[in-house]
């Protein structure tokens, strides 16, 4: 018996947090995460695992970690970045870490590796470019919580690097770099949101930019995707916003929305993938590491399984993609309406693990059915409003997910087991399902 899924990607040992890089080559998925091989009892050398799965496989292979913290402007951390493959040539960013000591500030960097034979038998060689870092510190008006970049092509052809910033005033920022080459960068500034409804003020940090283009399969137009992670000073969260990205001004169309309203889901990767996105989320929080898979295997926290993302109505869709043998994993699958019904996940000795629950609202005048959405792991509930339709719940070691209303809500959890017992399924609760 083991927490281990068989089907999320989990770290051989120590901790694994924010996914990083990933990298679509064919139908090959290079998934690099931020790994911790010591965790807990080493000292941190937070670094890049590196693992691929092949799309509908659903399995991992480990390969040797991509990163270390080698390099003097690295030498605390190689933290959170995003991967370009152009012209035949694939390169990482990501930030670097110095910790603060007795005679430095806490500093950040923003570094460029180039790769090569990223599908030889060792996964890789990854050499830092000599002229690192490419941006050394922060623009003026910002501290040195400043890191995570992301980088995407422009509709014109030039290089855009998002980094999720702090200011000096103590609110989250999205900052941007341009360049036409991939090689220099110019500090542009921040983005100017228009239209948005969301307390920009009330987080001092966001976290893990990314953004993406994305074809609204209601009218066909191509809008810009931009998630992110507000940090608060007791919480996390993370969301997107929807709308149109001209220079550094963003037209909101959608407000901030949760993309996952799970238990443990943050710092999520996104890669373009056909008229949507593909996605991999961290199944777990900052500073919340206290968990069974620790004490009793020695690794903690799993990314989700890959999503697919879809943009319907300016509103982003989750499609959870299960293997091809799914049926090694729990599964249930129902059709939501305007009944209330629950679901519980059990073990092999009946311990239940977690307990979805619709509960429709009143009927509408459009006669459309919408509902609230729960689910509920160790006596805690988290829970979202969505449309009736397809209810998919997934059970794979460790891991729970869930969507609802067709994809329009989704819940990550993470759900453990007596004795890491394996779980028998899901059966229907007090309302039946």
């Amino acid at each position: 018996m083991t927490y281990r899924p068989k089907f999320h990607l989990s770290p051989p040992q120590g901790r694994l947090n924010d996914p990083n890089g990933l990298t679509l080559i064919g139908d090959e998925l290079h998934v690099f995460y931020q790994h911790d091989p010591a965790f807990p009892h080493g000292r941190r050398r937070t670094g890049w695992g590196h693992a691929v799965t092949r799309l509908g496989s659903g399995e991992y292979y480990h390969l040797p970690d991509a990163l270390y913290p080698d390099f003097p402007y690295d030498a605390d951390g190689c933290f959170s970045g995003s991967s370009v493959v152009h012209d035949g040539r694939m390169r990482l960013f990501y930030t670097g870490n110095l910790d603060a000591d007795a005679e430095h500030e806490h500093r950040t960097s923003q570094n460029v590796v180039e790769v090569e034979d990223i599908q030889g038998p060792l996964g890789g060689t990854y050499l830092r470019r000599a002229d690192n870092p490419i941006i050394n510190g922060f623009p003026e008006g910002f501290t040195s919580d400043f890191r995570d970049p992301h980088v995407t092509q422009a509709a014109d052809g030039s290089w855009r690097m998002l980094i999720g910033a702090r200011s000096e005033s103590n609110t989250g920022a999205v900052v941007v770099y341009t360049s036409d080459d991939l090689e220099s960068w110019e500090y542009a500034g921040p983005i100017e949101f228009v239209g948005l409804d969301y307390n920009t003020a009330s987080a001092h940090m966001w976290e893990c930019p990314n953004l993406v283009s994305m074809t609204d399969q209601s009218t066909g137009e191509e809008l810009d995707v931009l998630v992110f992670c507000p940090q608060f000073a007791d919480s996390d969260e993370c969301g997107y916003i929807v709308g149109r990205l001209d220079g550094l001004r963003f037209e909101v169309i959608t407000d901030f929305t949760p993309l996952d309203y799970g238990h443990q889901f943050y710092a999520p990767q996104l890669i373009s993938f056909g008229p949507g996105a593909l996605m991999l989320g961290w199944m777990g929080l900052p500073a919340r590491d206290d968990t069974p898979t620790l004490a009793a295997e020695g690794w903690v926290h799993q990314l989700t399984l890959p999503r697919e993302l879809s943009l319907i109505d300016a509103t982003v869709h989750t499609t959870l993609r299960l293997p091809h043998n799914e049926g090694e994993m729990v599964v249930w699958r129902s059709e939501l309406g305007a009944e209330p019904r629950s679901v519980e996940l059990v073990d092999v000795d009946g311990y239940v693990g977690a307990t979805v629950a619709w509960a429709p609202h009143p009927a509408g005048p459009t006669g459309a059915v919408r509902g609230t959405l729960s689910v509920t792991v160790d006596g805690f509930m988290r829970w979202a409003d969505c449309a009736a339709g397809e209810l998919v719940c997934t059970a794979d070691g460790a891991a729970l997910e869930v969507t609802g209303g067709g994809g329009e809500v989704a819940f990550s959890s993470a759900v453990f087991a007596p004795d890491a017992n394996e779980w028998a399924g899901f059966r229907a609760g007090e309302s039946a399902m």
